[in-house]
């Protein structure tokens, strides 16, 4: 498909989608290289909210209903985790390409599912996070193709955060501790995007998990104060393989209330890399070079002037022709790491990956 103009609809109109996806889609569509045409959300004073505030010629409460009246190209799919599968397949058998947030879904066999659906139909589905079209991302990854850092021998990647329950935003932050969810499908993922983005993927990993706060308390917004029961754990610690004496250690934990260390660094036998803030937010990169025995910050292009770069980047490829990075195949490894990490962690040993991209 190559076209002018994308037309999006979005499923979900909960937090991320209201601070991110909304406004970004909004902002591409300012461009004039997409239009946001409907919004769907179960619960209708969302979906009639989100209606009014960004602009859109309609609102939906049952999807099914979506995807047969309005005409649309995209679904962007920011439900919550266990409606991923269900959500994705639906509006794929329909014949809509599909981005959707991350996971792809909770199983490598649901993925599997997706991927061959979507290839049957001959549609594009993208996966969320967006770190491989970041510019600092793809930068690290030239870098280290580039034989900047000489042979990688590790990197640490920091996946952590003190807890949603003491951010201030509109929502109860309850499910995160219960069964289903857990940091490393919250923040995790967002280190193992970026980390496989740079080394490629991983063949087999270790995990140390477990529960350091048995009770937490809503601290910030309108739910502060609610008493939230961990049922998961919080506090876990991958361990991963990439082959060929290459490793690297991540943490994916509610346990970091306050870090001045790098959020991404690679260590190579010539130099080292070093990401520091986040990705999002201005994070600058230093390259330290052996042969020189000093630092030198490394000048990194511009993003894209909108937030949302993964929906950004689905419609340049739908408008452009050209092929998709955030593919559904990386989506699929993601989701084989981030299960068989509490596998490992259970079992104490290690774990080989299934799936690769």
């Amino acid at each position: 498909m190559v076209t002018d103009t994308v037309r999006i609809a979005l499923v979900g109109c909960g937090t991320i989608a209201l601070g991110m996806h909304l406004p970004g889609i909004q902002a591409i569509a300012a461009m004039g290289k997409a239009e946001l045409v409907a919004v769907c959300d179960a619960v209708e004073e969302k979906a009639r909210a989100a209606q009014e505030r960004f602009g859109v010629p309609a609102y939906y409460t049952d999807l099914q209903t979506m995807l047969c009246q309005a005409d649309f190209d995209v679904l962007v799919n920011t439900t919550p985790i266990p409606a991923h599968y269900p959500v994705t397949m639906a509006a794929l058998q329909a014949g809509k390409h599909v981005y959707t947030q991350k996971p792809l879904a909770t199983s490598v066999e649901e993925c599997t599912r997706l991927l061959e659906e979507a290839r049957r139909r001959g549609l594009m589905l993208a996966c969320a996070p967006e770190h491989p079209v970041r510019p600092v991302i793809q930068t690290m990854a030239r870098l280290v193709r580039e034989g900047a850092i000489g042979r990688v021998a590790f990197a640490r990647v920091q996946s952590s955060h003190d807890g949603p329950e003491k951010h201030d935003v509109p929502r109860d932050s309850t499910w995160y501790y219960k069964p289903g969810s857990s940091p490393i499908l919250d923040l995790g993922v967002h280190g193992l995007s970026q980390i496989t983005s740079i080394l490629g993927p991983v063949r087999r990993l270790a995990c140390f998990s477990g529960r350091t706060l048995p009770v937490r308390f809503i601290t910030a917004g309108p739910f502060a104060g609610k008493r939230i029961d961990v049922e998961i754990d919080d506090n876990s610690l991958l361990m991963l393989d990439f082959g060929d004496a290459t490793f690297a250690f991540l943490d994916a934990t509610y346990c970091v209330e306050a870090s001045r260390g790098p959020r991404l660094e690679l260590y190579g036998s010539e130099g080292t890399l070093s990401l520091e803030g986040r990705t999002s937010r201005g994070a600058a990169l230093y390259l330290y070079e052996s042969a020189r025995k000093a630092w030198r910050e490394v000048e990194v292009p511009p993003a894209p002037p909108v937030r949302d770069l993964g929906v950004w980047h689905m419609v340049e490829c739908l408008r452009e022709g050209t092929p998709l990075r955030l593919t559904a195949e990386h989506g699929r490894h993601l989701v084989d790491i981030m299960t068989s990490a509490p596998q490992a962690a259970a079992e104490g040993r290690a774990v080989e990956l299934q799936t690769t991209f």
